[in-house]
């Protein structure tokens, strides 16, 4: 049985994975426009992000899952944290659409 603390240092730790994975996103998104190559901006963020978040689960879970859990709790709970930081952008609708 794992203690209280070793979930919530997973917990913790989810959460700030999710955080890197979700500003690493958004700040993908803002340079989008600008970028020489948005394909390979898109492939290289994602696959930076995709080994990052995994490396980071794979290392702090330990192969149990109660961590893996506890972390993937923290992940989410940053995403639904950015989400509202962040908001919607009202985008103005394409002249005829």
């Amino acid at each position: 049985m794992l203690s209280l603390t070793s979930l919530l240092i997973s917990l913790i730790l989810g959460g700030l994975i999710g955080w890197v994975y979700f500003a690493g996103l958004w700040e993908t998104v803002r340079r989008l426009p600008d970028a020489d190559s948005p394909y390979g901006l898109m492939i290289l963020s994602f696959a930076a992000r995709s080994i990052f978040a995994l490396g980071g689960f794979y290392i702090l879970t330990d192969g149990r899952w109660e961590r893996t859990t506890a972390a993937l709790i923290g992940f989410f709970i940053m995403r639904m944290i950015q989400v509202r930081t962040h908001g919607r952008i009202a985008r103005s609708s394409p002249a005829g659409a």
